[in-house]
């Protein structure tokens, strides 16, 4: 079996749990899903934020792990979490398998076919094996409710460029907050070479501050509002994925919305730049038939 463990908002548990299926796949067995971080509601340090597990809003195939199987590879995280750490201390491991400690990306594949993999993996190498089921997995349990019927109507109908404002605790992050308005602006001269008419959607966390500071000259643009964020921001996913085109921050939530569009010649823009300090000059996130900008 293998296990991944689920750490993060939604685009990095749904990276962890690709890479995760995708292993389980080489290996043909199945696939167990560690949410026991998630469920630890205890102070986080510094910025990070308690979060809660996004994926029972797709038809996945993977199932929650129990803490006997965890307990295979590695101490499960449950009860205290100064006794869990100092457990983990002085417990040896079994089969865990770091995305810091492995030399390159092709080395995941050579993972034990009994693992517990630990990581962000968030390249889609992981996973290019087995995209189109991916793809699959990713596809939504429920339909969306009438309140959103009317915004995604008009996505349907338009030539609808998406665009992605991530805030919250990316603002004034000594390491996030490396996106800037001019992003958008650069982003929105290079997506108007390539068509004619479009409208644009923006969603954001903070779409408020959207309407009062992005200000496109030469497109319509719709705000959609947050109250159509949905349980997890399922139905913010939900239309996201509905759009042709895409203009998206250093979010891995975005970064799934554009990837999961199956629009044909959908054009998607992101940064280069994903963190301050990245030694790459284009961040590995990004895909090769993206922009990067």
């Amino acid at each position: 079996m293998i296990i991944t463990k689920l750490v993060g908002g939604n685009g990095n548990q749904m990276f962890q749990y690709a890479a995760g299926l995708a292993l389980a796949r080489k290996h043909n067995t199945e696939l167990l899903i560690d949410i026991n971080y998630l469920l630890d509601k205890s102070k986080r340090h510094f910025r990070h934020k308690n979060r809660e597990y996004a994926l029972d809003m797709f038809n996945i195939s993977g199932r929650i792990a129990a803490n006997e199987q965890i307990a295979h590879f590695t101490v499960p995280r449950k009860g205290n979490k100064y006794v869990y750490h100092i457990k983990k201390r002085i417990s040896r491991n079994y089969h865990v398998i770091k995305e810091e400690d492995l030399p390159s990306r092709e080395r995941f594949k050579e993972s034990p076919s009994d693992s517990y993999i630990e990581g962000y993996w968030e390249n889609k190498q992981y996973f290019q094996d087995i995209e189109m089921e991916i793809r699959t997995e990713y596809t939504f349990k429920n339909r969306l409710p009438d309140q959103c019927t009317p915004v995604m109507e008009r996505i349907r109908i338009e030539n609808a460029i998406c665009v992605i404002f991530r805030r919250g605790d990316f603002v004034n992050h000594p390491v996030l907050d490396v996106v800037k308005l001019d992003f958008y602006y650069d982003a929105l001269k290079v997506i108007s070479e390539r068509m004619d008419s479009a409208r644009l959607f923006v969603f954001s966390d903070d779409i408020s501050w959207c309407r009062e500071n992005f200000k496109p000259q030469e497109h319509d643009c719709e705000f959609v509002d947050q109250s159509l964020t949905g349980p997890n921001a399922e139905y913010y996913l939900h239309m996201i994925t509905a759009c042709n085109h895409y203009i998206i921050p250093n979010s891995t939530f975005a970064w799934w919305g554009a990837w999961l569009s199956e629009s044909p010649g959908k054009v998607v823009i992101a940064p280069k730049k994903w963190w301050s300090g990245q030694a790459e000059s284009i961040n590995s996130i990004v895909p090769p038939e993206w922009i990067a900008i």
